[in-house]
């Protein structure tokens, strides 16, 4: 994968860079999660993201 600025001195604020380096974070992600075989775009860490909606701590409904 090949990133160039074009024109640096055009852009003060490094916008084009920042999206660059946002574009190589995002790339290298997809392919790590290809390679660990985790499923598409939306998933979710269940470590970090909790229980499911409707569901308590312990997983279990709540009420039920």
């Amino acid at each position: 994968m090949d990133v160039v600025e074009v024109a640096p001195h055009l852009d003060p604020g490094y916008t084009t860079t920042m999206n660059a380096r946002r574009a190589i974070f995002e790339a290298l992600t997809g392919i790590a999660m290809r390679r660990m075989g985790l499923p598409g775009p939306a998933y979710l860490d269940p470590a970090v993201s909790g229980p499911p909606p409707g569901r308590g701590p312990s997983g279990a409904t709540p009420g039920a």
